[in-house]
């Protein structure tokens, strides 16, 4: 990302502008990572802060723009409005997360009835039904007769960031029902990169490494690259040193701290497993493929993990995609831990999720049934009950006593539902003069939360329903609508005397 600043006001000197350049890298793990609104800032490669807002924009206008570039040079007719979007997003995030990248989207010039959220082990998981099963035995088999209606089976999205992971029950007419709620973690491709930067760090100095990220960014690049191609690279046979080209930025910040390269090898307690030739540093396979353990056996824990769940322990079948899922690390370990499965892996797992988007895009409704991860509910103010409710919660509108914060309840963690599944609520408006009717959303970790200040509680964000101006003495009964079941959260709001439906904001 760049922009142009004028370094001087000089006429004679308009070429004085200078192209300042920001290397926000692996942005997307900032939606796993931490809660995020619109305000949430993101630091690129210097510590150089921007909205992240702003900077998903970017990069969605960016890939729409060539998208639709490439369309007209081949299809000299395409009709804009024709085109539908598929976005992909971890199946592990919260809520706020997907609504975040839809508004990203729409701010990028997407328009909402022309994108789809999509969850990327599921879309992988629809992949699947086309596929061949045995990649290596050539056996031919379909899928869909090796996965018969009613049998399970694991989805393992390995991406760059995140390990995502579903489990699926094949229905009649190859309908998908999610048997136990998404899980995962930060046990992707780029939590090697960072055992790697970590590495570099105990032999060279955190300092070291530092300053490369801040003065020498295309050698940094470059060297992250270059680890890029050996990692794939890498198997449990491999006995050759791996060998990793030095750029010529890093060796010269080596020299200015450490004296030489040699020097700060022989000081670094990995003396006796890497060695330097010219611009080249030989790794020893063994500590290379150390990189990879804490990714992998966090991986392999959380999969057992699942597999002592009742629901889940009698399933035979697992599906690897994603790019890391490609790692011959990655898929021997798997091997080793599970004998007796069935592991399938798919020709070019990588874009399992990108072929299994557009076909979600065509068929969303191949993904029947979801598990809800969280209890769902809103701030409501019913008459105050002395029996029921504690004094400190009591409050008094309109002369009427009502209780303040209590959690009434839309959806249920645990529950599982189909998509289009809908809870509502009629509420009526206190006050004449309102020209709105704001309502907070709340969810929560527990299946039975009493208020909204509970500890398991917290605010996913407002509602709001415009309302029609009213005369003194006149209320309205609005019924609010949670829709549950799809990949995201959608609100409704009826006004019940006309029968009319508005138009809902949700504020994060």
């Amino acid at each position: 990302m760049s922009s142009l600043e004028n370094d001087s006001d000089d006429e004679d000197n308009e070429e004085a502008k200078e192209a300042v350049y920001y290397y926000f890298r692996r942005f997307k793990m900032a939606l796993y990572n931490e809660s995020v609104d619109m305000d949430s800032l993101i630091k690129d490669e210097s510590g150089f802060k921007m909205k992240a807002i702003d900077i998903f924009t970017f990069a969605i206008k960016y890939l729409k723009d060539q998208t639709i570039t490439k369309l007209r040079r081949t299809l000299t007719d395409v009709d804009i409005a024709d085109i539908h979007y598929v976005l992909t997003v971890p199946a592990i995030w919260e809520d706020k997360a997907k609504m975040f990248m839809r508004k990203s989207a729409e701010k990028a010039g997407i328009k909402r009835d022309q994108l789809t959220i999509a969850l990327e082990p599921e879309a992988a998981s629809i992949y699947c039904q086309e596929l061949r099963t045995d990649r290596e035995n050539k056996d031919n088999i379909a899928f869909s007769e090796t996965i018969k209606e009613g049998m399970k089976y694991v989805v393992v999205d390995l991406g760059g960031g995140t390990a995502d992971i579903t489990v699926h029950e094949r229905q009649t007419a190859g309908l998908l029902e999610e048997v136990v709620p998404p899980s995962g973690g930060a046990w992707g491709g780029t939590a090697i990169d960072d055992a790697y930067l970590r590495f570099l760090e105990k032999v060279f100095g955190e300092k070291v490494v530092q300053e490369l990220k801040l003065k020498e960014l295309e050698d940094y690049t470059e060297l992250i690259h270059e680890f890029e191609v050996k990692k794939r690279s890498i198997k449990t046979d491999t006995t050759d040193d791996v060998v990793i080209t030095m750029p010529v930025g890093f060796i010269d910040i080596i020299k200015k701290h450490c004296g030489g390269i040699d020097t700060a090898i022989k000081k670094s307690p990995y003396s006796d497993s890497i060695s330097i030739s010219g611009q080249r540093l030989r790794v020893n396979p063994q500590k290379f493929r150390d990189l990879f353990k804490s990714t992998i056996n966090s991986l392999l824990k959380h999969l057992e993990q699942l597999f002592r769940h009742p629901k889940v322990s009698d399933i035979q079948h697992i599906i690897m995609v994603g790019g890391f899922s490609e790692c011959e690390l990655v898929q021997r370990a798997m091997k080793d831990t599970f004998p007796k499965k069935k592991i399938i892996i798919p020709e070019e797992a990588g874009l399992a999720v990108l072929k299994g988007a557009v076909l979600y895009g065509y068929q969303p409704e191949k993904i029947n049934k979801r598990i809800l991860k969280k209890t769902y509910g809103i701030q409501s103010w019913p008459e105050w009950d002395s029996e029921v409710h504690p004094e400190t919660k009591r409050v008094r509108i309109e002369g009427t006593d009502r209780c303040k914060d209590v959690f009434y309840k839309f959806a249920v963690k645990g529950e599982k539902v189909e998509a289009g599944h809908s809870c509502g609520q009629i509420f009526q408006t206190l006050k004449p003069d309102e020209r709105t009717l704001e309502c907070t959303v709340y969810i929560s970790d527990d299946t039975n939360p009493r208020y909204v200040t509970d500890p398991s509680c917290q605010r996913l964000g407002n509602l709001i329903v415009p309302l029609p101006p009213l005369q003194k003495g006149q209320s309205l009964e609005i019924e609010e609508t949670m829709i549950f079941g799809g990949t995201e959260l959608l609100f409704r709001a009826k006004n019940m005397k006309t029968g009319e439906f508005y138009e809902t904001q949700f504020q994060f």
